[in-house]
């Protein structure tokens, strides 16, 4: 919820629900969800004390400085960020330009016409089937956060970052290995979830380590 919008600074102070009021810099706002076509990209006019606004966290706070906002949406998946309402499809420039036009290629036919994908360069070799997936995933998850947005006063928490061990697995674990040891019935139950909805051909890769084995 913005509490204070100080045009001097070009920045909108907001309650996040965690005590400190974070900071949401003109630069970051979405203005196009701002309909503001047309007029000029100034925050005091885009926001004002009292409205609710829905913002992602880029930055945690540091000493006496507030967390750091975006109204610009993105939500990470396993070989790409999911944009909502974005127009453009970016791939990593780390890719070679042939795999680049067949990752394009096989996103268009999996990406909703209301959002964008930047392609990771962990989608590198990945099937259409697997890029399928991960869009339908990260649709739903946008699709879920939007249902909470209307039902939800603010401050709320809408969505968090998965804990770090489906974080790891998200951005390290693919077919370049052969096998991953886990410690542990509720991590192993935690990552095989995970990999059931992202990955079901790595799961058999996937088993417990007996602790002290």
């Amino acid at each position: 919820k913005v509490q204070n919008v100080l045009p001097s600074m070009e920045a909108a102070f907001v309650d996040i629900g965690r005590g400190r009021n974070a900071v949401l810099y003109a630069g970051e706002v979405n203005w196009e969800e701002a309909g503001l076509e047309g007029q000029p990209k100034r925050i005091e006019l885009a926001l004002q004390p009292g409205d609710s606004v829905l913002v992602q966290v880029t930055k945690d706070p540091v000493g006496h400085k507030g967390a750091r906002l975006t109204s610009q949406i993105s939500l990470p998946g396993r070989y790409l960020v999911y944009v909502p309402n974005g127009r453009m499809t970016g791939i990593s420039r780390k890719l070679p330009d042939k795999e680049r036009t067949r990752l394009k290629k096989a996103l268009r036919a999996a990406l909703p016409d209301d959002a964008g994908v930047i392609v990771r360069t962990a989608a590198e070799g990945a099937t259409e089937d697997q890029l399928t997936r991960d869009v339908q995933r990260l649709t739903a998850q946008w699709e879920h956060i939007n249902r909470q947005v209307e039902t939800t006063g603010a401050p709320a928490l809408l969505h968090s970052e998965p804990d770090l061990l489906v974080k790891i697995v998200r951005d390290v674990f693919n077919e370049d290995f052969s096998r991953m040891l886990i410690q542990g019935e509720d991590a192993l139950h935690t990552i095989s979830r995970y990999l059931e909805g992202v990955a079901p051909d790595l799961l058999e890769r996937v088993s417990e380590q007996e602790i002290g084995g």
